[in-house]
């Protein structure tokens, strides 16, 4: 039995499908990116996450009465990320369609502007922990644990999960890519 001809074969395969490999991961690029989704498809699933939250925690009417302002608040801060995000979005477009190429801003300016994001994020965690306090604690044991976990991001995770995404990334500043060193060690 002749063993290079299965090599060959392997060979012959992988050497054809390379260039379809590459035309789907460039197709697939960044700019591909996630599928957009309408605003319309977002306040859709936000309904969806806020009835799932309900139905999860079974409120009684009393708990229901003081879901009320924490459903607001949740919903008012969708609104307000929506409207950013429609800004963002309109600013590049438009800067698009005239040709001007996006500029970095300078290092002292993106800090100034993660400053006033971090502000405003405080803010609004501030506003969420005086409206859910009350309703938390009319919950018993069983539905705080459960809110622990359905309510998980509303409460703030989603910045450890930009984290957690960063830290699981490949490559030279963390992730399994990363080379391992020890604290002292001199880079190499």
């Amino acid at each position: 039995m002749n063993l290079k001809l299965p090599g060959l074969l392997v060979a012959a395969v992988v050497t054809a499908a390379a260039p379809a490999a590459i035309a789907i991961a460039q197709s697939s690029a960044p700019e591909a990116g996630r599928p957009r989704v309408s605003p319309e498809v977002r306040a859709r699933l936000l309904d969806g996450r806020i009835a799932m939250v309900k139905t999860a925690l079974n409120l009684t009417n009393d708990q229901l009465s003081l879901w009320a302002p924490v459903e607001k608040h949740l919903r008012t801060v969708a609104a307000e990320r929506e409207k950013r995000w429609q800004e963002r979005r309109q600013l590049r477009e438009k800067q698009r369609q005239s040709g001007e190429a996006r500029q970095r801003p300078s290092l002292a300016d993106r800090l100034d502007r993660a400053s006033e994001r971090m502000e405003q994020r405080a803010q609004r965690m501030k506003a969420f922990a005086e409206v859910f306090k009350p309703f938390y604690a009319s919950l018993n044991d069983q539905q705080k644990a459960v809110a622990n976990v359905v309510l998980r991001r509303a409460a703030g995770a989603g910045f450890r999960r930009r984290h957690e995404r960063w830290a699981l990334r490949e490559g030279p500043m963390g992730g399994p890519g990363a080379p391992q060193v020890a604290p002292g060690t001199p880079k190499q």
